[in-house]
């Protein structure tokens, strides 16, 4: 198997495709429906990304067998949109991720097949969408402090409903962030390090160096976000765990076309790492078609029962059509301000030299219409991820300081 095809089997984030469709009817106003599903791996953590069209508290439990681990996620009452039953696990400490009707057919169970002989712990987490929805997290990594005991059994030992737990220490590899006036300061990543270059070392303005002592590993991208005319536009607050998170929104008229938002979402102390989330989006793309997507996306059910039959051609007959006019456009205003979107990358994720050049090859292929939209995992450490479902947008995930 090609190895591109491979991690994307592997590592992505959510999954377009046929097979367990939802139930048919309406239901009630406030229907929970799973959008999008996907496994992927970050520093030793199984991450299984969960979207919703609305915010949800599953049951999570786990079920020990000594053959046949699972972990269950129970969402009662919802449906999924188009959705592959099966998908491959992530040769670490998932085998597959499973969906099945729950007992009655009410509703969806998300089975999670763990590896025999292997304890693990999990945590869970939940967040509104940067695009909407509602986002919820599992994720699990191995117990090494289980001291053999069957797999599963040590789950709720150190589960905390936040951020995920740290990776292991390792000095040698992971050096202390530096402060902020640091004439040098290097960026972990994957287990290697690298220097920011000298253009771009920390950013100057009060906006700017606040999100940096929140992401020291952000300073040289913000550095250059505000050498571009970037401002922060919006800087909201949430609580959540042992902190703060917050959030921050930029714009720039350079670039009018585009957004970035940045997230900062604390972790527990000693227990879990801080996380970093940076998401540059052609979102403030303007035509007649993206007023109509976005109008369309703020329906309520019964909005959405006036104009089409069935909820299936709300989405397949309403918002693909649109989509597909809109993967064409944001492709056209992706590659417009390319040059832009290759410093962002360099400065962003300096580790990975063939980083713009793989996104700008993915830019350029053909839109395939059969999907509503593909995504792509292009870096562990730091995560990457480049969506191409509406509005095209790359994330990237920076975990700790």
């Amino acid at each position: 198997m090609n190895i591109r095809l491979l991690r994307l089997a592997l590592l992505g984030w959510f999954a377009i495709g046929l097979g367990f469709t939802p139930q048919p009817g309406w239901g009630q106003e406030n229907d929970l429906i799973i959008t999008r599903l996907g496994l992927s791996q970050v520093r030793g953590t199984s991450l299984l990304t969960i979207m919703l069209n609305r915010s949800a508290q599953p049951k999570v439990y786990p079920v020990s067998d000594r053959r046949s681990p699972q972990l269950l996620i129970d969402f009662p009452q919802a449906r999924t949109l188009d959705l592959p039953p099966n998908q491959p696990g992530d040769h670490h400490l998932v085998q597959q991720v499973r969906l099945v009707a729950l007992p009655g057919g009410q509703g969806v169970r998300i089975i999670m097949d763990i590896s025999p002989g292997q304890p693990y712990v999990y945590w869970r987490l939940s967040r509104a969408g940067t695009s909407g929805g509602y986002m919820y997290l599992v994720g699990l990594k191995p117990d090494l402090q289980s001291g053999g005991s069957p797999p599963g059994l040590a789950l709720e030992k150190r589960s905390y409903a936040g951020s995920p737990p740290p990776p292991a220490a390792d000095a040698s590899r992971r050096p202390a962030a530096s402060a902020l006036s640091s004439e040098n300061r290097t960026l972990a990543a994957g287990g290697a390090t690298s220097t920011a270059t000298s253009e771009y070392q920390q950013p100057s303005s009060n906006s700017m160096l606040e999100i940096a002592q929140l992401l020291p590993q952000a300073g040289p991208v913000l550095a250059l976000l505000e050498q571009k005319g970037w401002q922060v536009q919006e800087n909201t607050t949430a609580r959540g765990g042992a902190k703060e998170s917050r959030k921050f929104a930029l714009s720039s008229t350079q670039y009018p076309d585009l957004s970035v938002i940045i997230e900062y979402i604390p972790g527990h102390p000693e227990v879990s790492p801080d996380i970093g989330v940076l998401a540059l989006s052609t979102n403030n793309y303007t035509s007649s078609e993206a007023q109509k997507y976005k109008e369309m996306k703020r329906w309520d059910m019964p909005t959405i029962k006036k104009h089409f039959e069935d909820i299936g051609d709300y989405y397949d007959d309403g918002l693909k059509p649109l989509r597909l006019i809109l993967r064409e456009q944001t492709k056209a205003t992706v590659l417009r301000n390319y040059e832009f979107y290759r410093q962002y990358l360099q400065t962003a994720v300096p580790q990975q030299s063939n980083l713009p050049e793989t996104i700008l090859k993915h830019t350029q292929e053909k839109v395939n219409k059969r999907l509503e939209g593909v995504q792509y995992t292009e870096s562990e450490n730091p995560l990457v991820i480049y969506d191409q479902v509406d509005f095209y947008s790359i994330r990237i995930y920076y975990v700790g300081k």
